[in-house]
């Protein structure tokens, strides 16, 4: 919705898929350099850091060439240089929550809404501009 929303085409093969550790993000650096992307979305902040030194060793400047935003926001975004931009998910209210609807299955209670929207954050750091 984000790309329809800006015009911009949605392109398969930008997609990557990777295990969500280092080394893995150190070698999709080199699959993501061989393209014309400029920023990517990182599903986890171990993946993102290799992804970051990947593209630093081969003389990418990040944010000004790539920009990385990673997930949840694990104190491993804080120590990479530059910091990586992350997103602010709540994962303890997630928990809560998830253990106050369980336990209401489990006492065959009803669950009125079973969709619920808990507030996000994006922490701008050094990786995105």
């Amino acid at each position: 919705e984000a790309l329809e929303e800006a015009g911009i085409a949605f392109d398969e093969t930008m997609v990557f898929d990777a295990q969500y550790t280092y080394n893995a993000g150190f070698e999709l650096a080199n699959e993501l350099y061989a393209t014309t992307a400029t920023a990517a979305f990182v599903g986890a902040d171990e993946l993102a850091a290799g992804i970051l030194n990947g593209l630093t060793d081969r003389g990418v400047n990040v944010p000004e060439d790539f920009e990385i935003i990673t997930a949840i926001n694990t104190k491993l975004t804080q120590i990479t240089r530059p910091q990586l931009s992350s997103i602010s998910i709540p994962m303890y209210d997630m928990g809560a929550v998830a253990m106050r609807m369980l336990t209401k299955l489990m006492d065959k209670e009803n669950i009125e809404n079973g969709h619920l929207s808990l507030p996000y954050g994006i922490i701008s750091r050094q990786t995105t501009r």
